[in-house]
């Protein structure tokens, strides 16, 4: 099931990056994320293990491929759905566009909502991806004070 939500953000693409690749913002713009990290040791590259906790439910993933800057993919190992995910970042005049990519399978009971599961995550992911735009577009400019 692809739930993809795209934007464009007014920031550079190296502003996006620092932000979305920094795990430890997550909760801060993705619905339902109270805490998120890594599991192995920085920096982030292939390989690298993470996690997030979503209330008492805990996903895991594995960074499958990197490229600084531009994009990173990654696949779940464990938790509520399985798939693979990751972000892509394309500069455009006046900024950045984000895609939050989402091709998922959901397991346990969450299975059993269908399309009504996919709806659901196209307009969190989103609303996520909306919610990344106003905080980044909130931040002062670097070097400008403003």
């Amino acid at each position: 099931m692809e739930m993809n939500g795209t934007t464009v953000i007014a920031r550079p693409a190296d502003v996006v990056w620092d932000y979305v690749i920094d795990t430890a913002h997550d909760a801060d713009w993705r619905t339902g994320v109270d805490e998120s990290g890594l599991q192995s040791v920085e920096p982030v590259g292939p390989g690298t293990l993470g996690y997030a906790l979503a209330g008492n439910q805990r996903a895991e993933w594995r960074v499958i491929s990197y490229e600084p800057g531009v994009r990173v993919d990654w696949e779940f190992t464990s938790g509520p759905i399985l798939g693979r995910g990751g972000y892509f970042l394309v500069p455009v005049d006046g900024g950045t566009q984000f895609t939050l990519v989402a091709d998922i399978k959901p397991t346990s009971w969450l299975k059993y909502l269908g399309p009504v599961f996919t709806w659901i995550g196209r307009r969190q992911n989103q609303n996520d991806v909306e919610k990344l735009r106003d905080i980044l577009e909130s931040m002062p400019k670097k070097g400008t004070g403003s």
